[in-house]
């Protein structure tokens, strides 16, 4: 899925150049929330599997 989302961003990226800026902190920006939000699952996960003991 993260090389599906890179290569978007690749072709986003060449067919605006002038735009490269914004783009890269907006592609930036929404893997830092994905990331935020993975790891936020992996913690709830761990927290029913361990407290389930």
């Amino acid at each position: 899925a993260l090389g599906n989302l890179a290569a978007i961003g690749s072709g986003i990226l060449d067919a605006s150049k002038p735009h490269f800026q914004q783009l890269q902190e907006q592609l930036i920006g929404h893997g830092l929330n994905a990331l935020g939000s993975l790891s936020e699952s992996i913690n709830n996960l761990h927290g029913s599997i361990t407290g389930g003991r």
